[in-house]
C-alpha cells in the first residue's frame, strides 16, 4: 500500500541541498523506501522525475511499476 504521494520537487529540491555524494546513507534509505512501493506518483510526475540527476532518475525508471498509480 502506498504511504506517500511525491511531486518532482520532493526529490529534486532535497538533492540540491543534500547531494548523494555527501549523504549516501540517507539517499540509499530514500531509494529503498521508494523501491519498496511506499511512494506513488502520477504518470505525468513520473515523466518529469526520470530526468532528475545523480542516478535518482535512473533508479526511478527501474522502479516504474512500483511507483506509478
Amino acid at each position: 500500500m502506498k504511504k506517500y504521494c511525491f511531486d518532482t520537487s520532493g526529490i529534486s529540491n532535497p538533492l540540491e541541498f543534500m547531494p548523494i555524494d555527501i549523504h549516501e546513507s540517507l539517499w540509499s534509505n530514500v531509494l529503498d523506501f521508494i523501491g519498496a512501493g511506499n511512494v506513488a506518483v502520477t504518470k505525468e510526475i513520473f515523466d518529469e522525475m526520470v530526468y532528475i540527476q545523480s542516478g535518482v532518475g535512473d533508479f526511478l525508471k527501474l522502479s516504474k511499476d512500483a511507483i506509478i498509480l
